[in-house]
């Protein structure tokens, strides 16, 4: 990387064929070092994003790569709340897929720059995501930051809360032991989701009926 950036006529933004360019690559793989190398090369447009509007830093934290996503945080160039075509946010994605340790550093570091309430074009919101997800220890992490989560959000996609959908699957998914097919779910995955999706919408009742009670566990 280091030889092939001191070559002239290397163009360090030169995108595939879907927009992805150099930077963003390297910070959907974790690559931390290569990262750091173009962060100081000011020929790096550290915004550009692919053909569906994500950017190097939504690619980062879909991906948990925790520590490239300190090093972008660090950088003031990069933009933490920007959104894909869809609408989703990068802390989004991190609650989507669970991973903890990026959603707790977007919560320190980022906020007051990001909006953890802040939903997808059909309502779908973080919390939601994490709820339908099973991801537990997002779900607490969330209520855990002493910012106000919407627990009322409705998604278009059947007009349900977080914790209305939370209950719904999991009594919908009582007497079911296989991940659905057609999905790239591991059994093991599903089963997690499934016993954690209605964990996660008791906390959000226990939440809603006392913020406080919640966020000190």
């Amino acid at each position: 990387m280091k030889h092939l950036l001191s070559l002239q006529g290397i163009d360090p933004n030169m995108p595939q064929n879907d927009g992805a360019s150099p930077f963003y690559t390297a910070c959907q793989e974790g690559h931390e070092e290569v990262v750091s190398l173009l962060l100081a090369d000011p020929r790096t447009d550290l915004e550009e994003p692919n053909n569906n509007g994500a950017t190097p830093f939504y690619m980062t934290c879909q991906e948990g790569h925790k520590e490239v996503v300190s090093l972008l945080l660090a950088d003031p160039r990069i933009d933490s709340n920007k959104l894909m075509n869809d609408g989703a946010t990068p802390f989004f994605m991190a609650c989507q897929n669970g991973h903890e340790e990026v959603v707790s550093l977007l919560l320190l570091l980022a906020e007051p720059r990001i909006d953890p309430n802040k939903p997808l074009k059909n309502y779908i919101s973080p919390l939601w995501i994490a709820s339908q997800n099973g991801h537990l220890l997002v779900v607490k992490q969330l209520f855990a930051s002493g910012i106000d989560i919407d627990t009322t959000i409705r998604s278009t996609f059947n007009n349900r809360t977080a914790a209305e959908h939370g209950k719904a699957m999991g009594i919908r998914n009582k007497d079911q032991d296989i991940a659905p097919v057609g999905t790239s779910e591991t059994e093991e995955e599903y089963l997690t989701r499934k016993t954690n999706g209605p964990l996660c919408a008791d906390l959000i009742d226990a939440y809603e009926k006392d913020p406080a009670s919640v966020r000190s566990r």
